[in-house]
């Protein structure tokens, strides 16, 4: 019977194979998801994107940023916020998937595999009434 290896050692080894062979990405990301399911792990699907997310950060320095923001980036803010992330994390590349979700009122929430940065007027409004109902 094959042993299920671990999440971490999952990840480390996907995200390798992608950045050996990046041609051969989506061949990967095919066995990775027959991995999952001969081995009842589908449920960990996110932890698992989450850690080859983080793999592929610390294996090449590409850093991949969830972005969600109450409006479309302009291309100034974009960049600007690129920069702020490379020198920060010192990431050789930063990849951003953008999202709007109005609902944040304004602002921006920045998620990478490690971390989230939440500016978002949404958030600062919760946490004053926060700290009003005290």
């Amino acid at each position: 019977m094959n042993r299920k290896a671990s999440r971490r050692i999952i990840a480390r080894t996907v995200a390798a194979k992608i950045l050996a062979e990046p041609a051969k990405q989506s061949h990967w990301l095919r066995a990775l998801a027959a991995y999952l399911l001969e081995h009842n792990m589908a449920d960990d699907v996110n932890l698992i994107i989450n850690d080859i997310a983080h793999e592929l950060f610390v294996q090449s320095g590409h850093l991949l940023v969830d972005m969600t923001s109450a409006r479309a980036l302009s291309n100034d803010v974009r960049d600007e916020l690129k920069r702020t992330l490379r020198e920060a994390t010192g990431a050789k590349h930063v990849e951003f998937v953008e999202h709007t979700d109005p609902a944040l009122l304004g602002g921006l929430v920045a998620r990478t595999p490690d971390a989230v940065l939440d500016v978002s007027v949404r958030t600062r409004l919760q946490q004053l009434a926060t700290i009003q109902s005290a």
